[in-house]
Parts: C-alpha cells; sequence; structure tokens
C-alpha cells in the first residue's frame, strides 16, 4: 500500500470519526434538554416519589414494613344539643405504624342507625355522628367500627338520659376549668374545649411540610377531594399557604387549581381539605400539593388519582 493510500484511509477515519463526534454531541444535548423538560413539569420527581411510595408499601422491597405491629384503640363521647345528640368517634393506632387503611361505622339508637364508611387515613381518624330528634327518657347507643381495611371489630356501649326540660335551659360550652375557653355558666359540655400550646422561638431553621396527603374521587367522580395534614417544624402556631393542582396524565397541563391559608400548630393532627367540586374527568390525574412559608415553598408532594 502506497503512502497516499495510507493518508486517505487515515483522512476517511478521522472524518467518520468527526461525524461520530458530532452525531453524540447531538444525541447528548438532546437527552439533556429532555430531562431538563422533564424536571421541569416535575415528571422526575414525580416518578421518584412513585418509585419511593411503591418500596415504602411491597414487603419484598422494604425490610422495615412489617416489623410495626398496630394498635388500635377506639375512644368516644357524646354531646347533647337541643334534641339531637352527637357521638365523637376517635380511631387511634397506638403504635403509629403509617399504615393506610378505612372502616366502616355504624351508631345503633332506639331503632335508628348512621354510619358510613370513611376514607383513606393513616394512624389516626376522628368524625361524629349525629342522632337527631330524641325522645325525652333514658337511651342507649350502641357505636360500632367493623373492618374496612383494619382488621378491628370495636364497640362501645353509651347510655344516657335526655331531659327535655333540663335541656331548654342548658348552657353549651366549654365545662373544663383548665382549658382557654372555660365557661363557668355551662351546664352542658359542647366538645368545644381548647388548651394552651407551648411555643418555642420561629428561626430560619424551622420549616412546613406535609405529614400525609390523599385525594379521591367522591362516588359519581364528579368531584375530586383533597385532605391533608400539614405540620410545622417548631413548636408554633403560624399561617401557611397552600395550593394544589390537578395535573392531566402526561403532567403536560394544569385541569384544576385551589388555594387558600391555612393555620398548624407544630405536629398536631388537624388534616385540612381543598377540594375540587363539579370537575368530572375520565382519565388518571396527577395532583401536586405545595406548602409555602413565608413567601416560598417549603414542601411538594405529589399524590396519584385514577378515574
Amino acid at each position: 500500500m502506497s503512502g497516499d493510500e495510507e493518508q486517505n484511509i487515515i483522512q476517511e477515519l478521522n472524518a467518520r470519526f468527526q461525524e461520530l463526534r458530532t452525531l453524540m454531541i447531538t444525541i447528548g444535548s438532546v437527552i439533556a434538554m429532555l430531562i431538563a423538560g422533564l424536571n421541569e413539569i416535575g415528571f422526575i420527581q414525580f416518578a421518584v416519589d412513585t418509585l419511593v411510595d411503591a418500596v415504602e408499601d411491597d414487603p419484598d422491597l422494604n425490610p422495615y414494613l412489617g416489623e410495626c405491629e398496630e394498635d388500635w384503640r377506639l375512644m368516644t363521647d357524646h354531646y347533647i344539643i337541643e334534641d339531637n345528640v352527637l357521638f365523637n368517634i376517635h380511631l387511634m393506632d397506638m403504635a403509629w405504624c403509617n399504615s393506610i387503611h378505612t372502616i366502616h361505622y355504624n351508631v345503633t339508637m332506639d331503632g335508628k342507625t348512621e354510619g358510613g364508611e370513611s376514607p383513606e387515613f393513616r394512624n389516626e381518624h376522628e368524625f361524629v355522628v349525629t342522632i337527631a330528634n330524641i325522645s325525652e327518657g333514658t337511651h342507649r347507643a350502641y357505636v360500632e367500627v367493623t373492618n374496612g381495611s383494619i382488621a378491628l371489630f370495636e364497640s362501645r356501649t353509651i347510655d344516657f338520659e335526655y331531659d327535655e326540660v333540663e335541656m331548654e335551659s342548658a348552657v353549651y360550652g366549654c365545662t373544663n376549668s383548665t382549658a382557654l375557653n372555660y365557661n363557668e355558666s355551662a351546664t352542658h359540655d359542647d366538645g368545644s374545649c381548647e388548651y394552651p400550646q407551648e411555643e418555642e422561638e420561629i428561626t430560619d431553621d424551622c420549616y412546613a411540610y406535609f405529614y400525609d396527603v390523599f385525594s379521591y374521587w367522591n362516588e359519581t367522580n364528579e368531584s375530586l377531594y383533597n385532605e391533608f395534614d400539614v405540620d410545622f417544624s417548631c413548636q408554633a402556631n403560624v399561617t401557611v399557604f397552600i395550593t394544589i393542582d390537578a395535573w392531566d396524565y402526561a403532567n403536560e397541563s394544569v385541569l384544576f387549581h385551589v388555594e387558600d391559608n391555612f393555620t398548624t400548630y407544630h405536629q398536631e393532627w388537624d388534616y385540612q381539605y381543598l377540594d375540587f367540586y363539579d370537575k368530572p374527568y375520565e382519565t388518571p390525574l396527577n395532583i401536586q400539593y405545595q406548602v409555602y412559608y413565608n413567601g416560598t415553598v417549603q414542601d411538594e408532594v405529589w399524590y396519584r388519582v385514577e378515574a
């Protein structure tokens, strides 16, 4: 092979190498732009959150799942207001295992039954059931919690007496003298007692965050309910700004948006709601929760809702 032929081959190889190098640079730029775009619309964070949730809830992937032994307690109280009796029902996992559950509940009294099914919750759920238009005399009510996703069968029997004449002169309010809003004139407690909270100095290290979020359709898929518990890392009462956006399946556009201010105290259990009413939709949605404190985003959580 002559020197000219060798030189031609070398030049041809260099040309092919330069073409390959240009192609690789182009592909790399496209990939970088694609990743940046996916990150901008929140897809990467959503994918990471989805993967984390899957690992957390899969006993084959999460070695710590199943080590927590749930310890559920059912607590009840009741208040009579005019001729209505309100049953306050409080269910709590004392072990705080953070598992997702639902329950069915019923309150039966004088042949009347009121009840229903709870939304999904973690660790604790509290609700009120009302039996209206009760008559004078002694009553016995049965409060029952049956199996939703919790293998729990608990019941309580509550006996009380209703005197219409006595109740007509009743003064409702907080009857606990240690409460902030104690009413010494109150003859009947209405469950409104408020108690002092310890406060600490708010520093730059304090921040707001979501302890839990849930989004779910109503029975007709016409309204989307958004339930969340937002906490504050320091022991203080603060006002935070919450925004909730419902993105389409591809995270390309926001279909619905709600926002509002809420007050929270440290890690107090205080679920709040921001809902989308009369917004029927037939495909899965990605729900973006954001909490702002002092004008900056402190936390962001994504929740996927199937149609």
